[in-house]
């Protein structure tokens, strides 16, 4: 044991290449520690067993367990915990880990970026008879007393469960921090390709826990023998969980080159309420409309309509056909000034619409279960007209139906925004028409907004795949331990988040309206208000009142106040009455498109 020892010093001697700044040693066991002026990280077994911040002087390790690193095929795994490694020095700052069981081999690369100082973790790996299922490193050791776990998952929160999230769908983009009382170490990817991934978070004991970073080849993945892993990225930081998040969030802007906000249509920043379910239902959509314009500020507000179709929100996809009153409610809307986002389905296929046979071959296909992907497929009480299957994006027949659909609408009537139902599930499927799902996502984004220029699109949920073309982002409430403002952080800059559809409303279900009031606002949510009818804008209804009232005030509106110092007075009917007859919007009290007594008495209303 001492000879050991001995030797082990040695090889940590001979590999040190400078006190003073980067090292990089190595153990006979294949044991690295790793020196930069800023962090010192150990690696056991191939995982972060140790890591101490420099700048701070925090260590975030304190525990016991040490995470993972294994190759995973069809059949059996290889660990870097039970084997012992081929060691080769790639340069002074890099080395190499080489494991192996069987016919598999999967090589772990440790190394320090010379101009950033980023510790970079990389991993290859090779089986010569099985599929390889996935390959994963591990940051183990971790105290949740010590740092708390901030990621983007679901908009955002503070992890402190067992579970796994997956990238692109949970995970909404690849960074993680660890944040201590005096600053932290994050995790990242620079992955620009949406290479399938996933975060664990594994509990050990009572304190402790690990994160466990997986990557999945590209299906079919029983057919892949070899796989090369993105390079993850960590390095530590002083202050809070916003440095690194600026950090990210300028390089996401330079990897990714969102799409051109210039061209997005100005209103999209206005807006400062969405009123959800202002559906044109025989007559009450425009009832509602008529009563709503009294109450918010109209240009900065945004409707929300689910029931414009048919056939029903949630039947007969990828069919587009409107109500009958539909043209009669967005013309009745766009003339107040409100802007009008129609909700339809981007990967949706009834069983009982004549496409279904044609799109079944393209159902999308869960990776982790094998089963095929839909909604109430398995639900033997369901009637077949409520049964679709999800389509993949990859498909251009598919992305052809659904683009002629919606151009329809928007040139027949003039339609503002398309909110895109399920945009953000993207499953690890074999390619279509030489084309991942990932990258039929985004050709389908692209085709949306190339066929309706200046339409805005909006989706379910958001992910660094959707952001690229979406404007606005629906928030999906579910209970969760801590939400985080990360995500809304990092993807404010382009998308607006507005409330999901089951966002109640604050009088008909005041309790769960209070459960998921400090969620949407952690998350940077617009106000967002529920209306199923004109009977939610009654007087009684106080809790709804209260919030128009506080949307009033954002919006920095007043109804009937003309020249816009605040208040209605004699000075707002005398600018109406010295426009009598003319075609004055900021007169046009009502907008009808003509100043007239109608408008002085609106105002003498408001007066009293």
């Amino acid at each position: 044991m001492k000879k050991l020892i001995t030797s082990i010093a040695i090889l940590l001697f001979t590999f040190t290449v400078d006190a003073d700044s980067n090292s990089l040693r190595i153990s006979v066991t294949g044991d690295v520690i790793v020196d930069t002026p800023r962090y010192q990280a150990h690696f056991k077994g191939g995982a972060i067993s140790l890591f101490y911040n420099k700048l701070t002087q925090e260590t975030y390790t304190p525990g016991n367990y040490a995470g993972i690193t294994r190759l995973k095929t069809s059949s059996f795994n290889v660990w870097g915990e039970h084997t012992e490694p081929e060691i080769k020095r790639l340069s002074p700052q890099a080395c190499q880990l080489t494991y192996q069981r069987r016919d598999a081999t999967f090589h772990l690369f440790i190394g320090i970026e010379a101009e950033t100082g980023d510790l970079l973790i990389r991993q290859e790996g090779v089986s010569q008879t099985h599929g390889i299922e996935r390959i994963m490193w591990g940051f183990g050791n971790l105290s949740d007393t010590t740092v708390d776990l901030i990621a983007p998952i679901r908009g955002g929160r503070t992890v402190s469960q067992p579970d796994r999230y997956e990238y692109p769908v949970n995970w909404e983009t690849p960074l993680t921090i660890l944040q201590a009382s005096r600053g932290g170490v994050f995790v990242r990817s620079d992955d620009t390709q949406h290479r399938f991934k996933t975060l664990e978070y594994v509990s050990e004991g009572t304190d402790d826990f690990a994160l466990n970073f997986w990557q999945y080849p590209p299906a079919p993945i029983d057919q892949q023998k070899s796989i090369t892993s993105v390079a993850w990225r960590l390095n530590v930081y002083q202050g809070d969980w916003h440095v690194p998040a600026l950090a990210y969030r300028e390089w996401m802007h330079e990897a990714f080159q969102p799409a051109d906000r210039s061209e997005m249509p100005a209103w999209v920043d206005d807006i400062e309420l969405v009123i959800t379910h202002a559906d044109p239902l025989e007559k009450v959509g425009t009832r509602v409309i008529e009563i709503l314009y009294q109450l918010v500020d109209p240009k900065k507000t945004l409707l929300y309509v689910t029931g414009w179709r048919k056939a029903g929100w949630s039947l007969y996809y990828p069919d587009q056909t409107p109500t009958d009153n539909f043209g009669e409610f967005i013309t009745e809307a766009h003339r107040y000034g409100f802007k009008v986002m129609l909700h339809t389905n981007m990967v949706a296929v009834a069983l009982d619409h004549p496409l279904y046979s044609e799109f079944e071959k393209y159902q999308m296909i869960d990776h982790r279960s094998g089963e095929k992907v839909g909604s109430r497929l398995q639900d033997t009480t369901e009637p077949l007209k409520r049964k679709y299957i999800w389509v993949n994006q990859a498909s251009h027949l598919f992305r052809n139906v659904l683009v002629r659909e919606l151009k329809r609408v928007w040139k027949t009537y003039g339609v503002d925004a398309f909110h895109l139902d399920i945009s953000p599930v993207i499953y690890n499927n074999a390619p279509i028409d030489g084309l991942t799902m990932v990258e039929g996502n985004i050709l389908l984004h692209q085709e949306l907004r190339e066929a309706m220029p200046g339409v805005v699109l909006g989706g379910e949920r958001l992910n660094d795949v959707t952001f690229l073309y979406e404007n606005f982002a629906q928030r999906y409430r579910r209970p969760v331990e801590q939400p985080h403002p990360i995500s809304a952080f990092l993807f404010s800059p382009y998308v607006q988040f507005y409330g999901h559809l089951g966002f109640p409303n604050p009088d008909r279900d005041p309790d769960n309206y209070q459960a998921a009031i400090h969620q949407y606002e952690v998350w940077g949510v617009i106000p967002t208000i529920r209306l199923d009818g004109a009977s939610d804008l009654d007087p009684q209804r106080i809790e709804t009142h209260k919030l128009l009232a506080l949307a009033r005030e954002r919006q920095n509106w007043t109804f009937g106040d003309v020249n816009g110092d605040g208040i209605v007075n004699i000075l707002d009917l005398t600018l109406v009455a010295q426009t009598f007859g003319m075609q004055n919007p900021e007169a046009d009290v009502n907008s009808d498109g003509v100043v007239n007594i109608l408008d002085l008495t609106l105002i003498a209303r408001q007066m009293n």
